[in-house]
């Protein structure tokens, strides 16, 4: 199948695309810069022997640009959006990046394109406005994302995936849990302390439930939906590794897995959010109070969640945390 994705050379993006090019398919990778982008793949022997078969291509666009979007949804069977705006969850609203205008608006945008490349004028309410042979829509969400949740994060999804359940498309939703893995900002953004400080700090108590999730399993997963679009068409799954642990429980998991000690210095939120609301102003800009929510946010599966995915995808294995965590921080 021909597929493209949005976030092609993004964490969670990179790890569906390289998966779905394993798999055989054809991936159309949207990014600003081809040339990074290529450079980025011919350093992975996936991309790399995908080049070489001609399975993997490339398109230089931009999900807050609209126009540029109309040559990359063209002749595709499924488009992926996966991206996510530089920094984040820092956002930077001067440069255009925040989740409403990536998460939210580019979808939106995405969603425009196929509509002016596939869609067909209709008479009436009839949703269906596009033929047989428009591409299917998967999206790359967040647990966390309610229709009564006001944070930014969860607003943009919300709000985002509204648009592509209304859009007459046949669509599926990931709502991941954190995703953790080699490149990832988060996880390693806090692990990163303990490179120069006695302590890693942790804002509020760090005693929310989370259920981590390996970057592979997603790509795993939307290679699936991939494969088998008939058993999650116009769905939304939740999607969690096996383990469920406190934020505590986490970082000191991958401190141990990193072969190092040091104990959690727990910031309270209120004053990690003043941090913040000065250090959004220096160079960088490092922290904002937003992002101090973020990061000590829960968010987990609960067993029914597991067992619907299971359900449907019983070869979907996810990885436990010690065994995703140990393959990649102890080398």
């Amino acid at each position: 199948m021909k597929i493209l994705v949005s976030g092609a050379t993004g964490f969670v993006g990179g790890a569906i695309s390289r998966h779905l090019l394993a798999a055989g398919h054809e991936v159309r990778a949207l990014s600003r810069s081809s040339t990074r982008a290529a450079q980025k793949y011919d350093a992975d022997e996936i991309g790399r022997k995908a080049l070489a078969d001609g399975r993997l291509t490339f398109v230089e666009a931009d999900v807050t640009k609209p126009d540029s979007l109309l040559p990359a949804v063209e002749g595709m069977d499924a488009v992926v959006q996966a991206a996510q705006f530089t920094g984040a969850p820092v956002e930077d609203p001067a440069r255009g990046l925040t989740y409403a205008a990536v998460d939210r608006d580019g979808t939106l945008n995405l969603l425009g394109a196929i509509a002016k490349v596939y869609g067909r004028a209709t008479a009436g309410p009839d949703p269906a406005r596009f033929p047989s042979g428009s591409p299917r829509f998967l999206y790359m969400s967040g647990i966390t994302v309610a229709p009564e949740a006001q944070e930014p994060w969860n607003a943009a999804k919300w709000q985002a995936e509204e648009a592509i359940r209304g859009s007459g498309l046949t669509w599926a939703i990931v709502r991941s849990c954190w995703a953790y893995g080699p490149n990832d900002t988060a996880l390693n953004r806090i692990l990163g302390y303990s490179d120069y400080l006695p302590f890693v700090p942790v804002f509020g108590r760090g005693e929310d439930p989370l259920s981590p999730v390996f970057v592979e399993d997603i790509g795993r997963l939307f290679t699936l939906l991939i494969a088998y679009p008939e058993k999650a068409t116009d769905t939304t799954l939740k999607l969690g590794g096996p383990d469920t642990v406190t934020l505590n429980e986490f970082v000191s998991l991958a401190l141990r897995a990193m072969g190092r000690r040091r104990p959690l210095l727990h910031i309270p939120k209120p004053l990690g959010k003043v941090q913040g609301a000065v250090m959004q102003y220096l160079p960088g800009r490092p922290l904002t109070p937003d992002a101090v929510d973020f990061v000590a946010q829960g968010g987990a599966v609960t067993d029914a969640d597991r067992a619907a995915l299971a359900e449907l995808f019983p070869e979907l294995r996810t990885t436990p945390l010690r065994e995703g965590l140990g393959s990649y921080m102890n080398r």
